[in-house]
């Protein structure tokens, strides 16, 4: 007896509990792990050696008062050096970082050049040992003895250091792998396209909150930059809507990297339905017709 028509359609099996269990834990590790993974990346590049001397020599700046500084002591400083011995080291008076000048050099270097060399060294301990320079009585003659930053050194400035660069490239490494480890492990509790929605859609939220917070900071820095406020709190101001700008960038890219891979999949999923391929998965001995 010959049977004609269609072979009979084989549906895949309905999702277990344990199936859907299985996917929001995976979904809710990838996404602490991403949202660390992401915080990390930005730590990182928030203290990377370029970055971070440039925001530490502002911040100097500002916190010195420099160009005051070298307008009162530069003078002072050209008459000492005149009278000094050969080997001597000389430093601007009250400032606070020690920045060592040859008698030489003290005599011919110029008031803007002088500005630039005080603060790139200043940035380079700094980067080094954090904010002890600038607690540290800076020469036995001319020093402010203990420099006081009311908390934003220790908190804000000492953070941008070497050593903390060193541990945050790490950090982030180790959480990618983890990150990408529960990726895998998601997807295969998926199915067809689904794993890419799936990946695409925790990333898109892991990714909300560094956008957030970048935003939120630089809403707030922008509010206190005024005219209104006093000088350290409106330079500072300054340096942290510029680095807001890094966790605002990185999130709106890992975003938008979340966002195109779940209307992929979308897409791609209705394409691969309208041909047939995820409605049914024929078992390998139905072909065609069948006696």
């Amino acid at each position: 007896m010959v049977r004609s028509g269609r072979p009979p359609r084989f549906r895949a099996p309905e999702e277990t509990a344990d199936r859907s269990a299985a996917k929001l834990g995976l979904g809710v590790l990838l996404f602490v792990s991403l949202v660390g993974l992401f915080s990390s990346l930005v730590l990182f590049q928030l203290t990377s050696e370029g970055l971070a001397k440039r925001s530490l020599s502002r911040s100097v700046a500002a916190l010195t008062e420099i160009d005051p500084l070298l307008d009162r002591n530069y003078a002072d400083l050209q008459q000492r050096a005149a009278v000094a011995a050969p080997g001597d080291r000389l430093y601007l008076q009250n400032y606070p970082v020690p920045v060592p000048l040859t008698p030489s050099q003290a005599r011919t270097i110029s008031k803007a050049d002088l500005r630039a060399l005080l603060l790139d060294r200043s940035a380079d301990e700094m980067y080094a040992r954090g904010t002890a320079p600038l607690r540290d009585p800076a020469t036995k003659a001319g020093s402010v003895g203990v420099f006081s930053i009311a908390g934003i050194s220790s908190q804000g400035l000492g953070f941008l250091r070497s050593r903390n660069n060193t541990v945050l490239r790490l950090l982030t490494v180790v959480l990618a792998v983890v990150a990408a480890l529960l990726a895998v492990a998601l997807a295969l509790q998926c199915r067809g396209f689904g794993r890419l929605g799936a990946a695409g859609l925790v990333t898109m939220l892991a990714a909300l909150p560094v956008l957030v917070a970048g935003a939120g900071v630089w809403l707030y820095c922008r509010a206190n930059d005024g005219a209104g406020s006093e000088y350290i709190r409106r330079q500072f101001a300054q340096i942290g809507a510029g680095l807001a700008w890094i966790p605002i960038r990185d999130g709106a890219a890992f975003v938008a990297l979340g966002a195109v891979m779940v209307v992929l999949a979308k897409v791609l999923g209705a394409w691969s339905a309208g041909r047939g391929r995820c409605e049914y998965d024929a078992p390998p001995y139905v072909s065609g017709r069948r006696t």
